[in-house]
């Protein structure tokens, strides 16, 4: 939750204020109040608040002073909604120039424009945080295979249960539930905001407060879907689609009120097993035309004859095009695959919903299993006044075709020229997921199956940068992990080798034989300075990053 700071002299307004609208459900927590500007400088000091709303006339320091103060020595933050008792158009313009992002007049305040306010404020908030605070790598990492993670189950894209079970793990995600419905949510709005802007903000403000209702996963897909996996161990199929329902309503309603942004939702049938959820997303789509502003929220099971829709395109039968393409940069596989999507869509029988409906899931694996996968898209469309948005206002299956092949070739061009990059990603990737499992028996097959590339092509990377194999470059990091333990006389050989994840004592002595030219018990002996059977003069360092 974002901090909020209401510096004001006046009690009855702090009391107002407090109680005029539900801080939490919006994601907001209030900090102590302050009635004068020195003690609100020292809450930001003490507590860095990330939006201050300050009154104009305080004792000690007014508000203009205190945002003045607090941009000369935070910077962009906090930002500042600045109060006063009666509209003054000096202070208005004062407030502005220090950057201020609303000027409130305290007799004309209501909910709605306390609530405008504060959203507006923390865009302000996200944009700098945005510049000035990245994530850590790591973070980020997480961040980027999640969304993968999620994508590639939607579009029905792992090969098989392991396969899944392999990735789920190593991102911790845990999704043992008796239910599950994928929805697809529409934003669209009248709004002089960006579409970037106006998606990332509705989309921040969606995940917030809908996981106040029901469980679930928010999954981007473009500046103007998004999808939601909702999971439950609800009773039975239909109270789980009832707390769906209006868990999408309250949010929606609360969205429309204080963001000015309408959304639309269609979900899929509810299913019991999660490699499902790609046959729900399916159905969601597959209604996406049937949803209107009177029925905004609907279901794929409330339409009489859904049985018989059969329109959207499957990208399943291309998967494994799509994933060494996507995951590998691999311009030969990618080609194949556009062209033979092409292709189908150049058959007579094929209508404008099925080619919007390929093109879209085209449109959102780009954007989001590259992991910069917008800018290539807006690279590609530069010439278009929307970008790749230009996708949206297509009135015809030639139209989109022709789309698609501007995409094909912008990409086959971006795949040539971001190669290394990629690459170097995955190898760097695999070296932190073996040191992170040091302890655990690793295979090529593993890491493959967790990083969703093929275990022949992950062996041919890894040797081409590292210059070493997999399999070695494991057994020198279980090694040198290793010695670090053997440091510890009460401990076994047997407990170290066990602790690695060695199958026996005596493959961990072969091994490290191998590594280090002594056994594990002649290097014991060498820290200890008795004589071995190699040199006595040999010095093996411990390995970098492990606990003296």
């Amino acid at each position: 939750m974002l901090k909020v700071l209401i510096a004001d002299d006046e009690p009855l307004v702090q009391i107002g204020l407090k109680s005029m609208i539900d801080w939490n459900a919006l994601g907001f927590e209030l900090c102590t109040a302050a009635s004068n500007g020195e003690e609100a400088y020292r809450i930001v000091e003490a507590q860095m608040p990330e939006i201050v709303i300050a009154d104009v006339q305080m004792p000690c320091c007014t508000g203009l002073e205190l945002a003045k103060r607090c941009r000369e020595t935070y910077g962009k933050l906090p930002v500042f909604i600045i109060l006063s008792g009666y509209e003054d158009f000096n202070y208005a313009r004062e407030a502005l120039s220090f950057q201020a992002v609303d000027y409130l007049i305290k007799i004309d305040l209501t909910p709605e424009i306390l609530t405008k306010a504060l959203l507006t404020a923390k865009s302000e908030v996200e944009t700098a945080l945005g510049q000035y605070a990245w994530p850590d790598a790591e973070s980020l990492d997480v961040m980027l295979f999640s969304q993968r993670f999620f994508i590639q189950l939607l579009n029905n894209l792992f090969e098989t249960d392991a396969q899944y079970k392999a990735q789920a793990d190593s991102l911790s995600i845990r999704l043992n539930y008796r239910f599950y419905c994928v929805a697809q949510v529409k934003i669209t709005s009248d709004a002089k905001q960006s579409d970037s802007a106006l998606y990332s903000s509705t989309l921040h403000m969606f995940e917030e407060l809908i996981q106040k209702y029901i469980c679930c996963q928010v999954i981007p897909l473009d500046s103007r879907f998004f999808a939601v996996l909702f999971y439950s161990d609800a009773d039975d199929a239909d109270s789980f689609q009832k707390e769906i329902a209006d868990a999408l309503a309250a949010t929606f309603a609360m969205l429309f009120q204080y963001y000015s942004v309408t959304l639309t939702a269609t979900a899929g049938r509810i299913v019991s097993n999660i490699m499902e959820s790609s046959s729900s997303y399916y159905d969601a789509k597959q209604i996406s035309s049937y949803v209107s502003d009177s029925q905004n929220i609907l279901f794929f099971d409330d339409l009489p004859d859904a049985g018989s829709l059969r329109n959207v395109f499957n990208l399943s039968i291309f998967r494994t095009e799509i994933t060494r393409a996507f995951e590998e940069l691999d311009k030969a596989s990618l080609k194949k695959t556009l062209d033979g999507i092409l292709e189908l869509l150049k058959q007579e029988h094929v209508n404008l919903t099925q080619a919007m409906d390929v093109s879209c899931s085209i449109l959102h694996l780009t954007l989001t299993l590259l992991s910069n996968g917008s800018e290539i898209a807006d690279r590609i469309f530069e010439a278009e006044t929307d970008s790749y948005r230009s996708l949206y206002r297509q009135k015809s299956v030639a139209s989109i075709i022709k789309w698609l092949e501007t995409l094909e070739q912008g990409l086959c061009q971006e795949f040539e020229s971001h190669t290394t990059p990629q690459k170097n990603f995955l190898v760097e990737n695999t070296k932190k997921y073996i040191e992170e499992h040091l302890q655990e028996r690793i295979s090529l097959t593993d890491l493959a199956e967790c990083f969703h590339v093929s275990p022949n092509y992950l062996s041919q990377l890894f040797k081409k940068y590292m210059d070493i194999g997999i399999n070695k470059y494991i057994s020198q990091k279980k090694i040198n992990a290793s010695k670090e333990l053997l440091k510890q006389p009460e401990l076994k050989i047997y407990e170290v080798a066990d602790y690695f994840g060695f199958e026996n004592a005596f493959y961990y002595n072969k091994v490290f034989k191998r590594v280090t030219g002594l056994s594990p018990k002649e290097y014991r002996n060498s820290l200890n300075g008795a004589p071995t059977s190699a040199a006595p003069s040999l010095q093996i360092p411990p390995a970098p990053g492990q606990k003296q």
